[in-house]
């Protein structure tokens, strides 16, 4: 048997799954597939092929057709037997190709992957991309450093998003190369030996998948293969030949013009606001403001350049003002989308009341965070705190663009959002970039009404002489706020079960030690409360000064856990703690209204029910 020949009866006739072993060079296993529109045959588990939809959908003919892949649920996945034969080639040579259409790029993106990359611990290859720009990943047995190290090759091109491409890698025991339309792009020497590979590890074509991250990619697949033997430069250029029409064919995409994030709000001040938004498609845009009581036609104009993610800096505004603002994309094309009228409320000044909703952990669960947004949203808040982990991958673009952003709407639209880095957003760029906030936005603070917020990232190092416990101590020291309220991730003190030692048969530390070094601070320079998330559930301490409990009028500080906005609940020690107050294992959010003196706070589940209150009044 020839591949390559099996490869182009692939793909012009059907799906084709094969497995050798060839006396010639040792070894062998190679594979072809390709989903046809009659007799792809997605098989069940427990034969050597690959399972996806039962259904799968396919693009029209005359721009190449293609089978679609839109999530996870599309990405197609060896079975047991599949996964056990590529083990048993112990490959020391390797080739991928796949003919390919990518419609929205993402930061790790997977075509053919056996893979798994946590951490240090690095096994296996991946035929990806990264952006806009293709790319090949291996580990051998050569450049192993105790657990694995890969190494990856980046095309010098851009692909074009919707327009097919074959992108091939090879490798011969030596040299790594990387193939777009059969020209060699990249090529490295820093592998060498046998492919290093986890047994355990997913075989999945149309996404990239392992123990703990799930990208799917987002476009169309016609073909792929796999080999244990390095193909030539000619070979690979042979392939491209064969569908040589298919690059030259019109871009194609299932998605439509219009908003991919609507327009949503963060870092409110007293005179400016920032508005965020993402089109489908790369595109111009103006933002359209004015205040409630002028008219339409005396509006001012934000206009942005060609971009996809949009971040516009609205200026100039007065403080706690009602404000109306609506945004419009235009297209390359001349297609035009325009949002509805929305609203905002710029920073109340320090002698005004107002009123703040913390939520924290929203992670996986849309619908939990949906019907807790929506809860927020009735209430009508001027701020919104997110406590941290807004998503379960921050890595994840579609955490951010199908999760996150469609369950906080339509509170965002209207009421800024202020977060914290949770854990779970992988201190990832997509944080950053859809994230308008102060510097340098690891961590920073930010005044609101008489209150300001100490907004501070756990996962980076607190100890002492540390960068960020240095700007804390600043920041504290600098305030001239009436309340001060921290924001972090992870809580310095909680009764969690076990988080932080298993508290049916162990001790615990009650909370994270990274974290507890910001304590001292907060007790010497008056802060109020502490919010944080991590732990799902809900936890009200004592006011604590000084390793104990005391009232709240002699310093104490109240910890408050607000991690209830849909992540999965956790539970607690079964033992009360010696600062443990008022506990829920409910998801919720929390409010607090503040006037003058005074703080109202509340606690309600997702359902609508009060279930914690407290009032403060400042002495």
């Amino acid at each position: 048997m020839v591949v390559i020949s099996r490869l182009c009866l692939a793909l012009t006739l059907a799906a084709s799954f094969v497995l050798s072993s060839q006396p010639q060079e040792g070894p062998r296993w190679s594979w072809g597939f390709v989903p046809a529109r009659a007799g792809a045959g997605f098989a069940e588990d427990g034969a050597p092929a690959l399972a996806g939809r039962d259904a799968p959908t396919y693009a029209p003919d005359e721009v190449g057709g293609g089978f679609v892949i839109r999530g996870a649920g599309d990405v197609l996945v060896a079975d047991a037997e599949a996964r056990d034969a590529i083990r048993r080639a112990a490959p020391e040579q390797l080739t991928l190709a796949a003919w390919v259409a990518v419609e929205q790029p993402q930061r790790w993106g997977g075509i053919i992957s056996h893979l798994e990359d946590n951490g240090d611990a690095e096994r296996g290859f991946l035929l990806g991309y990264e952006d806009d720009r293709f790319c090949f990943a291996l580990a051998t047995e050569g450049a192993d450093d105790g657990d694995g190290k890969l190494t990856y090759l980046r095309g010098t091109e851009p692909f074009v998003p919707g327009r097919w491409h074959l992108v091939a890698a090879t490798y011969d025991g030596e040299t790594m190369r990387l193939y777009v339309d059969g020209a060699l792009q990249a090529s490295g020497t820093e592998q060498s030996g046998a492919v290093l590979l986890d047994p355990d590890a997913t075989f999945a074509v149309g996404g990239y998948r392992d123990a703990n991250e799930d990208y799917p990619m987002d476009g169309r697949l016609l073909g792929a293969l796999l080999e244990t033997r390095a193909w030539s430069a000619g070979e690979v250029e042979a392939l491209a030949s064969l569908r040589a029409n298919l690059p030259g064919l019109p871009p194609w995409t299932d998605r439509t013009f219009g908003f991919l994030v609507e327009p949503y709000l963060t870092w409110p001040t007293g005179d400016a606001m920032s508005v965020l938004f993402e089109a489908s498609f790369p595109a111009a845009a103006e933002v359209r403001y004015r205040r409630d009581d002028a008219a339409p036609e005396d509006a001012l104009v934000h206009r942005s350049p060609r971009a996809t993610l949009h971040e516009c800096r609205l200026t100039g505004l007065e403080p706690d003002r009602k404000y109306f603002y609506s945004v419009a994309l235009e297209g390359d094309d001349g297609e035009r989308v325009e949002s509805p009228l929305l609203s905002f409320r710029t920073a109340a000044s320090p002698d005004r009341a107002f009123t703040f909703c913390v939520i924290g952990d929203t992670q996986t669960n849309g619908a939990v965070a949906k019907r807790v947004s929506d809860l927020a949203w009735m209430h009508r808040p001027n701020l919104v705190v997110h406590a941290g982990d807004l998503v379960d991958t921050g890595s994840n673009k579609r955490d951010w663009t199908d999760v996150f952003f469609p369950s906080m709407q339509p509170l965002l639209g209207r009421v800024p959002i202020m977060p914290v880095l949770g854990n779970h957003e992988q201190d990832a760029d997509h944080y950053y970039r859809y994230m308008s906030l102060p510097e340098p936005e690891r961590w920073y603070s930010f005044r609101y009404g008489d209150a300001e917020f100490f907004m501070i990232d756990g996962n980076r190092s607190l100890a002492d002489r540390s960068a960020q416990l240095e700007w804390l101590g600043a920041a504290l020291a600098a305030s001239t706020a009436k309340w001060r309220f921290a924001v972090l991730h992870q809580p310095p003190y909680t009764s969690d079960s076990n988080d932080y030692g298993d508290t049916l048969v162990e001790t615990s530390t009650r909370g994270d030690m990274n974290v507890r070094n910001i304590v001292a601070l907060l007790e010497r320079h008056g802060v109020d409360m502490c919010f944080s998330g991590h732990v799902h559930d809900y936890e009200r301490t004592f006011p604590i000064r000084g390793g104990r409990v005391v009232a709240y009028e002699d310093g104490g500080v109240i910890y408050v856990t607000a991690a209830g906005g849909g992540g999965p609940l956790e539970d607690f020690d079964p033992t009360n703690t010696w600062f443990g107050h008022k506990k829920a294992r409910v998801h919720h959010l929390v409010y607090v209204a503040i006037h003058g003196d005074h703080l109202e706070f509340q606690a309600i589940d997702e359902e609508g029910r009060l279930f914690d209150s407290l009032r403060i009044r400042k002495r």
